[in-house]
């Protein structure tokens, strides 16, 4: 059963304008500029901390190869081929 008293309302209420300063939801200045250079302390920190951890993880060195022990050069490099191809 409905209340006799209840009267639905079809228009919404009306809302005053807000001035620029009531409508700006946080103040400018130090603490703002804190958060911001903290933010960037810790990215440098992070930054810092994975080049280190690359360097850590490196491959070693590559090692070069020894020559071969024997002659690499034909004794006579004017000789003719021992066979036909």
């Amino acid at each position: 059963m409905q209340d006799p008293n209840f009267t639905r309302s079809t228009t919404p209420p009306v809302e005053r304008p807000l001035t620029p300063t009531d409508a700006r939801q946080g103040e400018r200045g130090k603490p703002v500029f804190m958060v911001l250079v903290a933010g960037l302390l810790l990215a440098m920190v992070a930054w810092g901390a994975a080049e280190w951890y690359g360097q850590a993880t490196e491959p070693p060195a590559e090692q070069t190869a020894s020559p071969p022990a024997g002659p690499t050069t034909p004794a006579n490099p004017n000789a003719a081929p021992s066979s036909n191809p």
